[in-house]
Parts: C-alpha cells; sequence; structure tokens
C-alpha cells in the first residue's frame, strides 16, 4: 500500500512503527545516544500506539525533556524530527488544525 493512500489512522500507526523502530536502533548502539535513556520514551510510545491515544484529548507524545537538547546525536535528532512531524499531522488531520 501507498503510504499517500493511507487514511490518516493508518499513516499514524505508520509513523508510530517508523519512530519505535528508530528508538530501538538508539537504543540498542550506544554509539547513537547522547546522555539520555529512551527505554522510558520506548514504552511510553508503544503504549501511546497500542491504546489508540492519539485518537483522545489526550495525545501529545512525551518525548524526553533532554531530546532536543545541545549534544544530541544525529540519530536522535531525526527521532525528534519524526516525532515533530507525527505531531503536526495528528493536529491536521484529527484534531483540526
Amino acid at each position: 500500500m501507498e503510504i499517500n493512500a493511507m487514511n490518516p489512522e493508518d499513516h499514524i500507526q505508520h509513523m508510530l512503527q517508523v519512530i519505535i523502530k528508530q528508538t530501538q536502533s538508539i537504543i540498542n548502539d550506544s554509539r547513537k545516544q547522547s546522555f539520555g535513556l529512551l527505554e522510558y520514551f520506548l514504552g511510553h510510545i508503544l503504549e501511546y500506539r497500542d491504546e489508540q491515544q492519539y485518537l483522545t484529548d489526550d495525545w501529545h507524545i512525551r518525548t524526553p525533556r533532554w531530546l532536543g537538547e545541545y549534544g544530541n546525536t544525529p540519530e536522535e535528532e531525526e527521532l525528534l524530527s519524526d516525532i515533530y512531524r507525527l505531531q503536526g499531522y495528528i493536529a491536521e488531520k484529527l484534531k483540526g488544525g
């Protein structure tokens, strides 16, 4: 299935799966990590996906405070960009802007 042909919920699930894989990849390779641990975030994002929290009023993804700060690895920066992209997509498609 082409990504552009997906309905919004399937697209969100796809984007979440990409974020989960990125997070697992960073956790599994210490060279991809800066100074924080992503295990807590991984647990949160799995729960967020499994319980479809993006369909509720409490849909914000809780990222670690240090993610996006000075000194993050390129992989962490890419992960944060994908999280922001997902949050923007949810706001646009499911929450009306």
